[in-house]
């Protein structure tokens, strides 16, 4: 072995290495004429001295080149010539490139001369620097790295990079060498050197520790370790092709260093670190999600999060870029909205919206067939009432981030929040479920009002697309603790909300209005959603939203509450009063059946706000929240039946309804006269003033003449509000004089005339107005309305005889000939666009209806017969198909989606394939499977492995022989059903079972005699239980040899005294059923029913027991028992039963 070479001069030594303290030397250089004398400077001195002085020389024409100082390029000349002199041979077998200077870099490194091995550093990345802008360097570039890649130089790297801690200036200046280096001509040489990483990524995460601890902010120029070993990494990361990049972020102690200490990092490398991770791993769709969400996970998201109120430096004398550059909360709030909402970045998983982890939608509750619902209904469904305190979700890193925000202090992370929980809508009813803190009782404060805020932005998010479900809706609804935590979250309670109505200050009374009227537009969207996807007004969807309805009322105040706010409400406070009464009309729309406890008398403020309309002017602000306050009350008044439209209050001069007909007419230009004139029609139809046909225009005709005469007298609208209020009265009386006139005047009845009440009334009451003597003026502006109102009914289609009936009752009337002259038909002639436009409108108006939203359900008692069809439909379930390509498919798959998405059961199922070639094959891949998921991250790895390991070693001895028996392949499918849930109630028993034994026998039920002899392990569970097991044993029957072994089991005794319960629920019996006709599917299974276990008198008795109760249930065991008759062997049945159950039968 070679000896190493010694080294003399200053700090040459003999003997033991003596440590040397530090000591910062000033250094000497001269300046560079020639590549010569440069050469000659850097060529190797044992004398450090001169090495030193050396390499400064070099680092100031460096730096003349990086700062523009070389204008005429002199000094690229000279760095030209020495490269070029210094060049390697073309036949040297290792070329390298600047040996002086590696070779004194080696000697410092020896005798531990910190000032050289930073000089050297320095002078090289400044070097790198250099070439990275020059095109024609890059040769001499690439060659340097390539020597900075041997074996020398990379300890040489290494041992720079583990510098103690204080010396920055020999760490820094290397990572600086590295990130030119992995730079250089766009990342050529980035593989070989992350290929090095023993060497060149050396104490990184240290060093991504070691940040700036001085006073103020860190200055750009003299960027600290931690900043330099940042932007090495992150031009890692942007160059390294996809496995380096796989195998770098892999790294946790290097993702949680680069986020351990951002906070404190300067603007502009968390700026870059930023825009890295979202350009380098957010926005790389090559990079599989299992890696992004190594550096996106829950620790890094709280980091980042923790930048939102980052406190920044205003620029000064920085670049266009720099100035214009987003602040750090913004960048910040970009990034997460991009990380956490874009299901590629990996942080977002896919998920089924109000639909919780671990429940199947699609499958049919036992006794809920496709239109009809049972005796329990939804209490059938264990899963329903399950999720009220905790609501088991797959974005569970979401989940644990979001708790982590604050948002009722920053806007932004409210933004954050409310876009996250607009994304992944499951994660609402978990979030507000485990945020205890989260407080609503009214406190005028900052924080509550950012409460008030959230709660606000959370309950305007529309319900999902068919509630979350991927295709249509589901055969299930949500649980209904989660869709109402939807629309009203569970810090809405009814003790605050009751508080803000009562608490004097106006915002936070207002902020409860606003809540109150979204969450009641909110359940009315749900509630047409449930009416969309039932199918009978028996469905389970319609029990679902009458059970919302009733979960709804306890949650929210009574309409009196509301009522009384509303009240106590200022005239002044427009907008106030606005959103109260738009909350009024939304209890009376959405939730009738709660508005009309309270006997309401809209009346009173009805008119008042008519006052303040009339009273108002100019079109500013105020007018219009009057006027859409009038507009709500209107609709509530057509709704409360306390509501008196034809009672004259004592401080109003007309009812209501005349009120509102004068404030149509008179503020026709400040007013939505479509709301308005909508309620007079919907009056004058519902109290009989014009006749309710399809044809009939109402109060058209009357509405336009009063608009046509302008100004009219207030005797002739207490007129109008007599006639009204007559009418009204009693509507028939006036049907019968228009009968009685039409027969005097030997006018046929045509049951397609209209004729009008209103207009007989006001014929009836004239001759009473002229005797009470009014002015003359007043007379002649009657006539003048009156002409104007017959022409107008005449051009809508009043009859025209009953028109000229009535005009001469009206001239008897007035007992004047001058004014009778003065009545007259006018001519048909065509309505103006705005008077037809009305008249169209208020055909849809007149027949509106606003019931009380209650379902009718009419009952069928009559006998039914199911046919075989039917009853195939209702208990026929297919059985799962395996695939070969199975074998496949898997092999890209992450353990997450081994398990979850079905591809470790899909392998499962082939050991029930015919071939045993597939068998085998199958049980090979199933190890492997095992494997990846033990040396996985996979929550519950362990207890899947040991499933999957057990059925391998159960099923080795007998997969040459036959196929597994179905029972444990069907088993071990539900089984990882079970573990991917742990709060699932099977959970714990089928981890006792897993390790209490290594194999399983092959001619036994799993589960089957704990689940049914022992208790539950979960309180109030049994039924649950109960009803996995019938899943088993349904999946479990397919072939003779699975009747055989039911048979051996006595399983069918067990499921034959299950209905014995009085508690079993029908979607429990209905599995029993299940069971009973696959059986009778099976060749064989008939026969042993019958003759083994009495299935024919269980059938008859089970009939005559449903016949008091269901008579679809009693027609099922009907149809049941026939197809147990159709499927066994008749003969060997008759022979065997003496002929008893053909007749039991017949």
């Amino acid at each position: 072995m070679a000896k190493r070479k010694s080294y003399g001069g200053e700090g040459g030594h003999s003997g033991k290495k003596q440590k040397t303290a530090h000591v910062h030397e000033p250094s000497t250089s001269e300046e560079i004429y020639t590549g010569r004398q440069l050469r000659s400077l850097l060529a190797f001195e044992q004398d450090l001295r001169k090495a030193r002085h050396g390499l400064q020389s070099f680092k100031n024409l460096l730096d003349g080149i990086v700062n523009g100082e070389d204008k005429d390029s002199e000094k690229l000349q000279i760095l030209l010539e020495f490269l070029e002199s210094v060049k390697p041979k073309e036949d040297d077998e290792v070329p390298v490139y600047l040996p002086d200077v590696m070779e004194t870099w080696s000697m410092a490194t020896q005798l531990n001369n910190e000032n050289v091995m930073s000089a050297v550093a320095v002078v090289l990345a400044l070097l790198l620097k250099v070439m990275s802008g020059k095109v024609d360097l890059a040769s001499y570039g690439l060659g340097i790295c390539r020597t900075l890649l041997q074996k020398r130089q990379q300890e040489l790297l290494a041992k720079n990079l583990s510098a103690d801690n204080g010396k920055d200036f020999i760490i820094s200046p290397t990572l600086r060498l590295l990130r030119e280096a992995i730079c250089l001509d766009g990342g050529a040489l980035a593989a070989p050197i992350f290929r090095a990483r023993s060497n060149t990524f050396r104490s990184l995460t240290r060093n991504m520790g070691l940040r700036y601890l001085g006073e103020g902010v860190e200055d750009p120029k003299r960027p600290s370790v931690r900043t330099n070993a940042i932007r090495f990494l992150l031009s890692s990361l942007r160059l390294l092709h996809l496995e380096a990049k796989r195998d770098l972020l892999s790294q946790k102690d290097i993702v949680a260093a680069l986020m351990r200490h951002i906070r404190k990092d300067p603007p502009s490398l968390i700026h870059e670190i930023l825009d890295t991770l979202r350009a380098s791993v957010i926005l790389d769709k090559k990079l599989s999600k299992d890696i992004k969400i190594r550096i996106l996970n829950a620790h890094s998201l709280i980091r980042i999060a923790e930048l939102y109120g980052y406190s920044e430096e205003p620029v000064e004398d920085g670049s266009d870029a720099e100035s214009n550059r987003p602040s750090v909360e913004e960048s910040v709030h970009a990034f997460l909205l991009a990380a956490c909402t874009d299901s590629d970045a990996g942080v977002r998983r896919s998920q089924h919206g109000f639909y919780p982890e671990g429940v199947e939608p699609n499958a049919i509750p036992l006794g809920v067939n496709d239109g009809q619902l049972t005796d329990f209904g939804l209490d059938s469904i264990p899963w329903m009432s399950k999720f009220e305190d905790d609501v088991p979700v797959r974005n569970t890193l979401l989940a644990e981030f979001i708790q982590t925000l604050r948002p009722w202090s920053n806007t932004k992370q409210n933004e954050l929040l409310v876009t996250i929980f607009e994304t992944s809508p499951e994660l609402v009813a978990q979030y507000f479920g485990h945020k205890k803190s989260f407080s609503f009782d009214p406190k005028l404060s900052a924080t509550w009002i950012g409460y008030a805020a959230l709660l606000y932005n959370v309950v305007q998010l529309p319900i999902p697309v068919w509630f979350g479900h991927a295709k249509g809706y589901a055969r299930v609804p949500p649980p209904t603790a989660i869709v109402l935590g939807n629309i009203i979250p569970l810090p809405m309670t009814l003790k605050a909300i009751t508080r803000c109505f009562s608490i004097k200050s106006k915002l936070v009374s207002f902020y409860a209005i606003r809540l109150l009227t979204l969450a009641l537009q909110k359940l009315g969207r749900a509630l047409e959603m449930y009416r969309e996807a039932s199918s009978s007004p028996d469905s389970i969807w319609e029990e679902a939203a009458r059970r919302l309805v009733d979960e709804f009322y306890q949650r929210i105040p009574d309409i009196k509450d509301v009522i009384k706010c509303y009240v106590a409400l200022d005239q002044g406070d427009l907008l106030q009063r606005q959103a109260a009464s738009r909350l009024l009309l939304l209890y009376y729309e959405v939730i009738p059946q709660l508005a009309l406890r309270a006997k309401f008398d809209v009346s009173p403020i009805l008119l008042s706000t008519i006052k303040m309309v009339e009273g108002s002017e100019g079109t500013g602000e105020e007018v219009v929240m009057s006027l859409l306050e009038l507009e709500n009350l209107c609709i509530v008044a057509k709704y409360s039946p306390s509501m008196r439209w034809f009672a004259r209050a004592s401080d109003m001069p007309y009812s209501p309804f005349t009120t509102l007909l004068r404030l149509s007419v008179e503020k026709s230009t400040s007013i939505s006269n479509e709301s308005l004139n909508n309620t007079l029609y919907w009056v004058a139809n519902e109290h009989q003033l014009v006749e309710s046909k399809s044809n009939s225009r109402g109060l058209i005709p009357l509405i336009t003449a009063l608009k046509s005469i302008g100004n009219v007298d207030v005797v002739i609208w207490k007129f109008l509000d007599n006639c009204g209020e007559r009418c009204a009265r009693t509507p028939v009386k006036y049907i019968e004089m228009i009968e009685e006139q039409l027969e005097k005047a030997g006018i046929s009845e045509n049951d397609d005339a209209i004729a009008c009440p209103l207009m007989m009334t006001i014929a009836e009451q004239i001759p009473y107005l002229t005797s009470s003597s009014p002015d003359k003026a007043v007379l002649k502006g009657l006539a003048k309305l009156l002409s104007k109102y017959l022409g107008d009914s005449l051009v809508v289609g009043v009859s025209e005889p009953f028109l000229r009936v009535t005009k001469e009752i009206f001239a008897a009337g007035f007992g004047d000939e001058k004014l009778a002259a003065k009545l007259r038909i006018s001519d048909k002639q065509k309505l103006t666009p705005e008077e037809q436009e009305n008249a169209n409108k208020q055909s849809t108006a007149i027949t509106n209806g606003w019931g009380s939203g209650a379902v009718d359900v009419v009952d069928n008692d009559s006998a039914l017969v199911i046919s075989p069809e039917e009853l195939e439909q209702r208990l026929a379930v297919p059985i799962p198909a395996s695939k070969d390509s199975s074998l496949s498919r898997w092999t890209p798959k992450t353990p997450e989606e081994l398990v979850e998405e079905g591809y470790a059961s899909s392998l499962i199922r082939l050991l029930s394939s015919e071939h045993a070639s597939i068998r085998k094959e199958a049980l090979t891949n199933i190890v492997k499977v095992a494997t990846k998921i033990k040396d996985s991250a996979y929550d519950n790895n362990e207890q899947v492995w040991l499933l999957l390991m057990e059925l391998v070693e159960s099923s080795r001895d007998a997969i040459s022989d036959g196929p597994v028996p179905s029972v444990l392949v069907a088993f071990a499918c539900k089984g990882l059903e079970v573990l991917m849930n742990p709060l699932h109630c099977l959970y714990e028993k089928l981890n006792l079972f897993l390790t209490s034994r290594p194999v399983w026998s092959l001619d036994k039920i799993p589960l089957m005699q704990p689940i049914l002899q022992e208790g539950p392990t979960v309180d109030g569970a049994f039924y649950s239980e109960v009803s996995w097991l019938l899943g088993l044993l349904l999946e479990s029957l397919r072939t003779p040899a699975d009747v055989a072994l039911f048979h051996k089991r006595k399983v069918f005794e067990r499921l034959f005294a299950l209905p014995c319960n009085p508690f079993l629920g029908p979607n429990l019996r209905t599995q029993v059923l299940r069971v009973v006709y696959r059986a009778t599917s099976i060749e064989g299974g008939s026969d042993t029913l019958i003759t083994r276990f009495g299935a024919v008198g269980w059938l008859l008795a089970q009939r005559d027991a449903a016949a008091t109760k269901d008579v679809a249930e009693r027609a099922t065991y009907e149809a049941l028992l026939g197809r147990l008759w159709d499927t066994c062997d008749r003969k060997r049945i008759e022979e065997w039963s003496r002929g008893g159950i053909g007749r039991l039968v017949g």
